[in-house]
């Protein structure tokens, strides 16, 4: 779905109301190069789903809709506004209020993407090393060079491309990020019990901060449910009785449904909340910082850089109001 993981005000408050605008729409852009790109490769295995439900933990309806007003007026971007009977009508829970459908935001199966791309990527003649750590990179000069435990790339461009598992190799990068953990679970098959609680197939995102968000997976069979943040990742284990103290908070009716799978991830957070994209000298690039809203940014920041680097727009700018500051 569109937007940063900061509101629009913030935005606007950083960067002016009219860089506030481009960047919105520079947001839509992003979902729209995601959904061409699953439909130009026929990425069939991403089975991207219509559909993301923002609902609130509290009673603030015309607050909701003031936000989708807003949407609507600025960038032509409808909302369904949902009272708080509507809201209950799908999903099953008293901690819910009012809600946003916004019915041209999709979910998707992000793994299966990735591979597609990275098959495309190979298929062009690019190369892909995985499991290759850079461990040295030298920058000076119109000639920039990254070497590997095993061999070296030079190129007159290099783009540092890195989210929460950034390393030392720029220590400039490592500093202006601050990686969060987020946690995952996949519930056990009980396709008539997870209908009896969640009657949508559209993804589910919460208000609280660090909120829940949700979905059903494989055609109803399996609910995925992630949520919580810490500044460490923690055990398999003791997430998974987080998250299903969320699940079943939130759901009483699904107390018996075990937990079949969990997991942890490193997100980057600036301290602005924003994603940091931008050129640190000539020649050497960087897009990290997109915790929070990752599939729109990251492919919307590959995008303004590659057109930068092309020579082509200079739309990169548009974010170095928020750069590499400390974190």
């Amino acid at each position: 779905s569109p937007g940063f993981a900061t509101g629009s005000d913030n935005i606007a408050a950083m960067a002016g109301a009219a860089a506030a605008q481009k960047l919105h729409r520079l947001s839509i852009e992003g979902v729209e190069f995601v959904r061409q790109t699953i439909k130009d490769l026929d990425i069939k295995a991403a089975k991207p789903r219509p559909g993301i439900i923002g609902v609130l933990r509290h009673d603030g309806g015309a607050e909701l809709k003031g936000h989708a007003e807003r949407l609507a007026r600025d960038f032509d971007y409808p909302l369904e506004y949902l009272e708080r009977d509507q809201v209950r009508a799908v999903l099953q829970s008293e901690r819910y209020y009012q809600g946003l459908r916004d019915a041209n935001a999709f979910h998707m199966h992000p793994l299966n993407y990735l591979r597609s791309v990275a098959d495309e990527i190979e298929r062009l003649g690019g190369r892909i090393h995985e499991a290759t750590s850079a461990v040295e990179a030298r920058l000076d000069g119109p000639q920039k060079t990254i070497r590997t435990a095993n061999g070296e790339v030079r190129a007159r461009q290099a783009v540092f491309a890195t989210g929460g598992y950034t390393g030392r190799l720029l220590g400039q990068l490592r500093r202006a990020m601050l990686p969060i953990a987020t946690y995952v679970m996949l519930t056990e098959e009980a396709p008539e019990l997870i209908a009896s609680a969640i009657a949508t197939t559209d993804g589910i995102g919460d208000s609280r901060r660090a909120g829940d968000y949700y979905r059903v997976v494989e055609d109803g069979r399996r609910l995925l449910w992630g949520g919580r943040i810490t500044t460490r990742a923690a055990s398999p284990a003791a997430l998974a009785r987080e998250l299903r103290r969320e699940m079943v908070g939130t759901y009483p009716q699904l107390a018996a449904l075990k937990t079949e799978l969990a997991w942890s991830g490193l997100m980057a957070y600036a301290r602005h909340l924003m994603p940091q994209i931008g050129q640190l000298q000539p020649g050497v690039w960087y897009l990290t910082a997109f915790g929070g809203h990752g599939i729109n940014t990251t492919a919307m920041a590959g995008k303004v850089v590659a057109e930068a680097i092309l020579g082509q727009s200079d739309r990169y700018r548009l974010f170095e109001r928020f750069g590499l500051t400390w974190a």
